[in-house]
């Protein structure tokens, strides 16, 4: 019998202009990166309690922590916060993806325990995509490992 995994909820918005700049000086780092995502899809477990929430700038100092926004169904976000990063990690390494994605203390399961449906539909319609992840391996093992 296959265990299927839990759903990323994939809620989507759109990060307004008038949050880029609040999400380029909420935190002050040595890198010179200045991306930005504006399209946004929450990235906690599917039928989370509470707000959604989305990375907004990946930062790159000393501390693990990351730009985050967060939004009611329906409603834009209305600001950026600096969260520090889930110190989750995979029980057993698989290599790929073995640390969590999200803030500390975000509700739900880990990243690395979601199934993401936007990227195993575009994954189902690229079998170029799919073999270049399982890294030919026999089989077509897919990239987050088994599953039972």
């Amino acid at each position: 019998m296959r265990r299927h995994r839990p759903l990323m909820c994939g809620a989507i918005q759109s990060l307004p202009p008038t949050l880029v700049l609040d999400a380029l000086t909420a935190a002050s780092v040595d890198d010179e990166s200045i991306d930005v995502m504006t399209d946004l899809r929450c990235e906690v477990e599917k039928d989370h309690p509470g707000l959604h929430a989305a990375v907004v700038r990946l930062l790159y100092g000393s501390r693990p922590e990351t730009v985050w926004t967060q939004w009611v169904d329906w409603r834009a976000p209305a600001g950026v916060l600096v969260l520090g990063d889930c110190p989750g990690e995979r029980r057993v390494p698989s290599g790929r993806d073995d640390w969590c994605g999200l803030f500390v203390d975000h509700p739900g399961r880990c990243s690395f325990d979601l199934v993401d449906p936007e990227h195993e539909a575009f994954m189902a319609a690229n079998p170029a995509y799919r073999r270049l992840f399982a890294g030919g391996a026999a089989g077509g093992t897919h990239p987050e490992g088994p599953s039972s």
